[in-house]
């Protein structure tokens, strides 16, 4: 009989062991490289510095829809300075405004985006709920940014300081290419003595068939909801500053 417990006990650390496995979600991660060179933030990314910038590109999905998504590549490096990051987009039908409402065109558009956070978005710290930060940038290089307090409650006044950005239309689609100062990150309380932040990565990719915009997204990681939502901690990977 005792010999039976042993192994009943035995059997039920097991099971437990192999719950807490499945229970942990492994957080995607990116490191940011160090360079010294610096480019022309106009969207043109034939800057020698990105040719050997590591890259994200077959990770990005739909999370939502069980179709293979068109090809988006991601890259970001750092100079001790600033942040430059990079996107280029496989998009067959560029959807673009010709006129320039405010940053409220950028919502009806093809667009890129990143969200970056101190921490988890949706659960309070020390001080209450975290803000977080948000860029959007078009296929010809105009912003929309905004901080967000979880959850979806937007601030448009809002500007990430020190924003640059371009753009440009391709065969293929189109190139993105911005740049933030580290200073404006640690002024909004990331990377002040620590070397990662939580960061979305992110693409709205839209078509106009007819007359309404068909509106698809696409993520770098899967945040596992029911419903297309990039405004929850599970859509967040993690970016690390190499020096």
């Amino acid at each position: 009989m005792k010999k039976f417990f042993v192994c009943l006990l035995f059997v039920c650390v097991a099971i437990l062991a192999v719950g807490n496995v499945h229970a942990q979600v492994a957080t995607s991660g990116y490191d940011i490289v160090m360079r010294s060179e610096t480019p022309s933030i106009d969207g043109n990314l034939s800057d020698a510095v990105w040719t050997g910038v590591p890259v994200i590109n077959g990770e990005f999905r739909y999370p939502w829809e069980p179709i293979e998504a068109p090809g988006t590549t991601f890259k970001a490096y750092q100079d001790g300075e600033k942040l430059y990051f990079a996107f280029s987009v496989t998009d067959s039908d560029v959807v673009a405004e010709e006129e320039w409402s405010g940053e409220s065109t950028v919502d009806n558009e093809d667009r890129v985006e990143l969200f970056f956070a101190a921490g988890d978005v949706d659960r309070p710290g020390d001080n209450g709920i975290p803000l977080y930060y948000c860029i959007e940038v078009d296929p010809k290089g105009r912003t929309h940014d905004y901080s967000v307090k979880y959850y979806r409650i937007f601030d448009s006044e809002w500007t990430m300081e020190n924003l640059e950005a371009g753009a440009v239309v391709t065969e293929a689609g189109y190139d993105v290419e911005g740049a933030i100062p580290l200073a404006t990150f640690k002024d909004l309380g990331m990377l002040d003595g620590a070397d990662t932040m939580k960061v979305g990565v992110f693409r709205a990719e839209f078509s106009k068939p007819a007359d309404e915009i068909f509106m698809q997204w696409i993520s770098w990681v899967d945040p596992k909801t029911a419903n297309p939502d990039f405004h929850v901690n599970s859509a967040f990977g993690e970016f690390r500053i190499l020096k």
